[in-house]
């Protein structure tokens, strides 16, 4: 059934190469069983290998083995749908991990941006212990400061930012800055789940990106000419001379934008409408930050009537 739907879906996907990655390491402890052989102890069985490092080339997190038997089910219910299965067989997943609530204060970000360009304290102030001095010690990273410009700014994926160009094109989005608008997926590009709706190109980043334009050849955030396929080493880098932890990856970036959007008061549905997901993800990921969270609640404890029994 994994060969099955490798075959005849994976391709159609956004990430099949991703889907053979999933089956790989899938077919490692389940590729010698029959169907009937899934269930809850199979499933968890499966999380424990594979967190153990007892399947694949190391251990992972929890929740890379759900992902993995989230494309067993995939596969599976796929092929209950071309009736390759009389019968559907259900796939118990792990308990999904909480949703990430780091986030970047304007001066992390500031530093972050510095450290992608090379700048660094070179002198504190003696009472407070605070950055009195900056200096440029190491090499910049121009590219890496685009990418991070562009994240905290438009609240795009990692991808999406990666691909961007500054024309038409059908393999990724495209800055049009005519009509200042940002379109996150190329012409011709299938939607899926992780919507990338085209955007207003924000004012804070509307003149960057006009100068950008003038510097690089293919889109903002390419290296001698040629886009970045993954931007690890250098985030990295910039994050480690920022004095960051490391729980501070690219898709910060993202969380910082919502952040920052809903501190500043703007309405759940224009936030989720401008990064491409559903006012759920945004109330219960980040509507805590919102200055007008649980606003009327406090309201409601006044009056002569409070405490008395109707």
């Amino acid at each position: 059934m994994l060969a099955f739907y490798g075959e005849q879906r994976a391709a159609e996907l956004a990430h099949p190469e991703l889907v053979g990655w999933h089956i790989a390491n899938l077919l490692g402890f389940f590729g010698d069983k029959m169907c009937s052989f899934i269930d809850g102890t199979a499933c968890r069985a499966y999380v424990a290998a594979r967190t153990a490092g007892r399947i694949g080339k190391r251990p992972v997190k929890v929740g890379t083995a759900r992902r993995e038997l989230e494309t067993l089910s995939a596969a599976l219910n796929f092929a209950h749908k071309e009736k390759k299965l009389v019968f559907p067989v259900l796939v118990t997943l792990p308990a999904k991990a909480p949703p990430r609530e780091r986030w970047l204060s304007r001066s992390e970000a500031a530093r972050l941006i510095a450290g992608a360009l090379g700048i660094v304290p070179v002198a504190y102030d003696v009472e407070t212990r605070e950055p009195a001095k900056w200096g440029r010690m190491f090499k910049p990273v121009y590219h890496v400061a685009r990418f991070i410009l562009i994240g905290l700014y438009s609240g795009t994926r990692h991808e999406a930012i990666l691909g961007l160009r500054w024309g038409v094109n059908s393999l990724g989005g495209w800055f049009d800055l005519t009509h200042e608008v940002m379109y996150r997926r190329g012409q011709g590009q299938a939607e899926t789940n992780k919507r990338r709706p085209p955007v207003p190109i924000p004012e804070n980043l509307g003149s960057h990106a006009r100068r950008w334009r003038g510097l690089t050849v293919n889109g903002p955030v390419e290296y001698a000419g040629r886009l970045i396929l993954k931007e690890r080493r250098g985030f990295t880098r910039a994050r480690e001379l920022a004095g960051l932890g490391s729980e501070v990856t690219p898709h910060i970036l993202r969380h910082t934008c919502a952040t920052w959007m809903l501190q500043r008061g703007i309405p759940i549905w224009e936030v989720a409408g401008f990064l491409g997901t559903s006012e759920k993800i945004v109330r219960d990921t980040y509507g805590h930050h919102s200055p007008h969270h649980l606003a009327s609640a406090k309201r409601r404890f006044h009056g002569r009537s409070l405490g008395k029994q109707t």
